[in-house]
């Protein structure tokens, strides 16, 4: 998982660049993911309690590595937002959650449908036609208000910015 999102921040880093290369004068915010579970409530899920516990690790190696990206990019300034705070007590297993588990589908053209024949289809045939939605694990109504949340109160600026550089 890790070299898989490794890969993902140096595909960001390109983004980045990118859009630094645009408008060079824009402030770019790098908006983090939260812990996907809670770390204070117990449920039952799809996912195993120790499962969680690598899923969270691996959120926290995300933002760290997110971290360091927006620091090394500072000059193009890229600085970076944490949702954690926002999200506290809005995880799978809180309540309210704010993150959603796992969703039954298909609820949109996005997500994933039962096409005969195909191996590689994320659906159940012994409950018919129910896929896995791209719904799961993504932030619900209460999730993206929270991402909202972090993104007004979280200061992206960074001291020298705030100093008027």
């Amino acid at each position: 998982m890790k070299a898989d999102i490794d890969n993902a921040i140096a595909e960001t880093r390109t983004v980045l660049e990118q859009i630094h290369a645009l408008a060079p004068n824009a402030t770019i915010s790098l908006m983090g993911c939260p812990l996907l579970f809670s770390r204070t409530q117990a449920c039952s899920t799809l996912v195993s309690a120790s499962q969680r516990v690598i899923l969270n690790d691996m959120a926290e190696y995300f933002e760290s590595k997110q971290r360091e990206l927006a620091l090394s990019m500072s000059a193009s300034n890229v600085r970076y937002r944490s949702p954690q705070a926002a999200f506290e007590g809005k995880r799978i297993c809180d309540s309210p959650e704010g993150i959603n588990g796992v969703v039954a589908g298909p609820n949109g053209d996005g997500d994933f449908h039962f096409h005969h024949g195909d191996k590689n289809t994320l659906c159940w045939l012994f409950t018919g036609d129910t896929c896995l939605s791209r719904e799961s694990y993504h932030p619900n109504q209460t999730g993206t208000s929270a991402y909202a949340q972090a993104f007004m109160t979280a200061s992206p600026l960074s001291a020298a910015t705030r100093q008027g550089r």
